[in-house]
């Protein structure tokens, strides 16, 4: 059973919202133009949130949630406050090598067949995010316009998560500590594999980089099978991982609601949904830090 954790909640006041809005986004912006520069015009109230969100994700909770009233705005708008608001807390980075900020997660048509997660309607395959850029996002936020039936995201704590797999074996967690094949996706000019360790011991514990699919297209793009000892590893730390989600912390992105996580320490996935009267729709950012940590 994982560690429980709580993930605190904000609220965005109407003044605050109303201040958000002040620096206006044509819906016409590329989603790779969006404005990076620190939304200029925050209030000691959008500042003392800003604090609060951030020292959330950065201590023991590792998340936070932010909720907007939604009445009366639009998708566009929703999206340009929460942009906006993201910007106070940390630096926009790119998620694909075409350069979007700001990112739809919707399904789309045969989606499930290719390795993007977030166009599907795939469950499981608890992941971080960002595994094939060339810096891993110290934060992934994503805020709803629209909920399906179910799709809950799930966090869960990598520390916990390690100290479980450390019970069953120890040798499992040296193996993924030992750099392994990633396969970038083409994100990468000129680089096809990118090597690098699924954990990372640091002075704030394990850091995590994990998209299995990605580790075994990376094996089979260099002709060789996975290791065995490396094998064993990921399934038991994918059966850890399946056990703590059936009581992980669990948020439905209902419009106007939005969740932040630390990209290294948790890994996120989603329960299963149905879009039959409404689609899941959401948007994604991912930041930095500005005092950086290494990747």
């Amino acid at each position: 059973m994982a560690t429980e954790f709580t993930i605190p909640e904000f609220t965005v006041s109407s003044s605050a919202a109303s201040a958000l809005l002040g620096r206006e986004i044509d819906p016409e912006t590329p989603l790779d133009k969006w404005p990076a520069e620190t939304f200029p015009a925050a209030s000691a109230e959008i500042l003392a949130l800003r604090d609060e969100i951030v020292s959330a994700i950065r201590k023991d909770a590792g998340g936070a949630v932010v909720r907007v009233a939604p009445e009366g705005l639009s998708d566009h708008d929703i999206s340009t406050l929460y942009w906006n608001l993201f910007t106070v807390l940390f630096r926009p980075v790119p998620q694909y090598s075409s350069g979007e900020l700001i990112y739809p997660v919707e399904v789309r048509a045969g989606a499930a067949a290719t390795s993007h997660y977030s166009n599907s309607n795939k469950t499981g395959n608890y992941h971080t995010d960002g595994t094939l850029l060339p810096q891993l996002p110290d934060v992934a936020f994503l805020f709803g316009l629209s909920a399906a039936t179910g799709g809950e995201t799930l966090l869960m704590d990598v520390e916990s998560l390690v100290q479980q797999l450390t019970q069953i074996d120890p040798a499992h967690v040296a193996e993924l500590s030992r750099p392994v094949p990633f396969d970038v996706k083409d994100q990468m000019a000129g680089v096809k594999i990118k090597r690098q360790p699924v954990l990372t011991r640091t002075d704030n514990g394990y850091e995590l980089r994990y998209v299995r699919m990605y580790i075994e297209q990376a094996f089979a793009a260099e002709g060789t099978p996975v290791p065995p000892e490396l094998l064993a590893a990921m399934d038991e730390f994918d059966q850890v991982s399946a056990a703590a989600a059936v009581s992980a912390e669990a948020v439905l992105l209902e419009r106007g609601v939005g969740l932040l996580w630390d990209n290294r320490r948790i890994l996120h996935g989603r329960r299963p949904f149905q879009e039959t009267t409404s689609s899941r729709r959401l948007r994604r950012i991912y930041g930095v830090q500005e005092d950086g940590r290494a990747n």
